[in-house]
């Protein structure tokens, strides 16, 4: 019975440690409202999977879309490193989703910009950014700055 214990415990342990590796950030900021008119508070959520060094793949949800600061966002998201600078990297940023709102904010959702990765070591960073948000036919501009912690 102990030998069977120790071989759930182990594989239980070495599945855990089968899991890509992960990169998580939150980044709060503003973000203008539809047309330029106007702007509102937002947060961003996201999860993504290390492809590699540079690039990271994943989920972003949070709360605040340029069409209605209460919508939520749901998107499929990328963030690539550009090959300059050591601690302040250059990367690129898209995703494209979908907001949950009532009536009229419900929609197709698409984000594209860029962002300063400012290296605080080899697992973490702060992120200073702007990206364009096109939703229902309307953008706005999204600024926001954060952290990324790599596990």
């Amino acid at each position: 019975m102990t030998a069977l214990a120790l071989i759930l415990v182990g594989g239980a342990a070495s599945m855990a440690f089968a899991l890509p590796p992960l990169a998580i950030t939150g980044t709060l900021g503003l973000q203008s409202h539809p047309d330029f008119v106007g702007s509102g508070f937002g947060y961003n959520l996201a999860v993504y999977s290390r492809f590699d060094e540079q690039v990271l793949i994943g989920v972003q949800s949070g709360q605040g879309v340029s069409g209605h600061p209460a919508s939520v966002p749901v998107l499929a998201a990328g963030f690539m490193r550009l090959p300059f600078g050591r601690i302040f990297v250059p990367a690129a940023t898209g995703g494209i989703g979908w907001a949950l709102g009532s009536g009229s904010d419900n929609g197709f959702l698409w984000r594209g910009g860029g962002l300063l990765d400012i290296r605080n070591g080899r697992r973490s960073s702060l992120l200073l950014g702007c990206e364009y948000e096109g939703f229902d036919g309307r953008g706005g501009l999204v600024v926001r700055g954060g952290a990324l912690l790599e596990l």
